[in-house]
């Protein structure tokens, strides 16, 4: 078995989702993006409308599914990233939502499972 460290785990999920979310129409503008409020995996767009992508990855469900780590502190504090991101980028009102994409990967195999939480704040 092979098991990755938590960063290892990270980067390997988050490309991973690049990808499912490339080849689901979205195209990815941004990836681990970074200000003083913190960061943000990736971040997509699709018609006319800002996709902030929270990755979660886990090799196991033991602790819970990589889905509920996102709570509403966690919410919040992406949020702010997001007001950071349209003010540096001279972006004005416009739509956008954030999503997660949940990735549990078997460290026995090639195996893992991706799923794909759209608007979570609704």
């Amino acid at each position: 078995m092979t098991f990755y460290t938590k960063s290892q785990l990270a980067h390997w999920g988050e490309a991973l989702a690049k990808n499912f979310l490339e080849e689901n129409g979205i195209l990815i503008r941004e990836c681990n993006y970074r200000t003083s409020s913190g960061e943000i995996d990736l971040i997509g767009v699709k018609d006319t409308r800002f996709i902030f992508f929270e990755v979660k990855t886990r090799q196991s469900v033991n602790y819970g599914f990589p889905e509920e780590a996102v709570d509403f502190k966690k919410l919040e504090h992406i949020e702010s990233v997001i007001w950071d991101f349209f003010e540096s980028n001279d972006i004005p009102d416009c739509d956008w939502q954030i999503d997660v994409i949940s990735i549990i990967r078997n460290p026995g195999t090639s195996k893992y499972e991706i799923e794909w939480f759209e608007n979570v704040l609704e």
